[in-house]
């Protein structure tokens, strides 16, 4: 039997009228082939190019599936949804709840089945509806945005919820929150993690975006006080001043775009002016007193994550014990540091001294060097290096597990890891406590080179052998895997 069906979205005439130009709010007298989403607890009436699903981004080496298809949409608690899959024109076939397949990590799936019960959500609210037309699966996500990166609140550790979703009961669902922000890079995300997962044939998964970034294909700023259109999955925004920044995060049912904006709340904070680069000089040092800036190896590395860790540099080396060494910017330009200018010393620290102007240890060996200049002062820590390995390789994720600590060889200036226990992807990082969390100051070895994260991202993957070990020589950032 030939199923037609009138779509009249809000039953408001008049509005259809200046929207029939655009094919999803027009009348629909034929059902083209496809995946819809209709009910009580919608804004779809019926089987309409509104109200279809389509092919969805994913996160991963594959970007689409076909049979993977979602839609974005308000979803109210005091009414109930179908599906209707139309497999040619016209003919239709709805499905309902065929009971919960799993609950778990901010994601509902049940299975669809013909003409069962439609399905419900607990409350009001906007979700992201995601069908597996091979698996006859529904997976409802719950979708309530924050803020996070570098530059909000919590890091990159986790986002800073905007305030619940409203919905004008047209068109437009609109999320709205104020939060403090420092210059660096974010991203609007929800559910707590990168991505989530849904299944796929062969008992595999698949990875869905959970953040909006940019619509272009690189970092830039967001717009401020005015609409700029964002995507799932873009790169980061940037931000190079701090303040109360009020955002609004926009989702239009019409044209399924995603749009963000900002205001600052009162001035925009200028963020203080930090040195390029530091760098370890002196005959403590295997650089010498040649001018700082001359030799790349001398280099301070920075710490990842931006926020409150910038400002803070650090580089593990060899001291000899009597002898003298500075911390400088380049070319003995401000800030150069000898004893007189370190304003605090980590009371953690060993003893420093002062040698004739300059710093100095009472014993030899690898040690962390920790500048913090923030905060309008100097400090500066100088502790025995401590160097661990981290994931899989290593036997797990625990920070500073003491069976991964790498052993010095004082003769050969050199840190040793423990032998890999299985193959993976090999991480490793200096552990201080000025610095907040592992991969703020992650290195690794490529080829016989050490290259430092500092404030990027994460750097390309090491494969290691089960049985192998990491040997660094930090004086002139070199090591081995072997």
């Amino acid at each position: 039997m030939k199923h037609l069906y009138k779509y009249l979205l809000f039953l408001l005439l008049p509005f259809l009228a200046n929207c029939s130009d655009n094919e999803n709010w027009t009348i629909v007298e034929d059902i083209q082939q496809g995946v819809y989403l209709s009910g009580s607890a919608t804004v779809y009436s019926g089987e309409a190019p509104a109200s279809a699903l389509k092919v969805i981004p994913l996160d991963g080496d594959v970007k689409e599936l076909p049979e993977l298809v979602g839609i974005y949409t308000w979803l109210k608690a005091s009414g109930d949804f179908s599906i209707s899959i139309a497999t040619d024109l016209n003919q239709v076939t709805k499905y309902g709840n065929g009971g919960e397949v799993k609950k778990a990590n901010n994601i509902s799936v049940y299975t669809l089945t013909q003409d069962a019960a439609p399905l419900k959500v607990e409350k009001d609210g906007f979700y992201y509806v995601i069908v597996n037309t091979a698996l006859k699966e529904i997976n409802v996500l719950p979708v309530n945005y924050g803020v996070i990166g570098a530059a909000t609140p919590q890091g990159w550790n986790g986002e800073t919820a905007l305030n619940a979703p409203s919905f004008d009961d047209r068109l437009t669902i609109t999320w709205k929150g104020k939060l403090n922000m420092t210059p660096g890079g974010y991203k609007f995300r929800h559910g707590g993690d990168w991505g989530n997962f849904v299944n796929i044939e062969g008992g595999k998964t698949a990875r869905i975006f959970t953040d909006l970034g940019n619509f272009g294909t690189s970092q830039a700023p967001l717009i401020k006080n005015s609409l700029s259109q964002v995507r799932p999955g873009g790169p980061d925004f940037t931000t190079e001043v701090g303040g109360e920044f009020e955002f609004t995060v926009q989702y239009d049912l019409r044209s399924r775009a995603f749009n963000a904006m900002f205001d600052i709340i009162g001035e925009a904070v200028v963020p203080p002016k930090y040195p390029e680069k530091m760098y370890l000089v002196g005959d403590a040092t295997a650089y010498g007193w040649d001018e700082p800036g001359t030799k790349a190896a001398a280099e301070m590395h920075k710490l990842a994550g931006g926020g409150n860790n910038i400002g803070i540099y650090w580089k593990i080396l060899h001291l000899e014990a009597g002898k003298g060494f500075k911390v400088s910017n380049a070319k003995w330009s401000d800030p150069n540091l000898g004893f007189a200018e370190v304003k605090e010393f980590d009371p953690k620290s060993v003893e420093v001294t002062n040698s004739g102007g300059n710093m100095s240890v009472a014993a030899s060996g690898m040690y962390t060097v920790v500048l913090d200049l923030r905060n309008n002062t100097t400090k500066l820590s100088v502790v025995p290096a401590k160097v661990y390995g981290m994931g899989d390789t290593f036997g797990g994720w625990d920070k500073d597990k003491a069976a991964n600590l790498f052993v010095e060889d004082k003769t050969a200036k050199t840190l040793t890891s423990p032998a890999l226990v299985k193959d993976g992807n090999i991480r490793m990082y200096v552990s201080h406590a000025w610095i907040p969390d592992w991969w703020h100051a992650e290195f690794n070895v490529f080829g016989t080179t050490i290259e430092y994260r500092n404030d990027g991202d994460d750097q390309a993957t090491v494969p290691g052998t089960a049985g192998q070990k990491v040997t660094l020589h930090f004086d002139d950032n070199t090591g081995s895997i072997k």
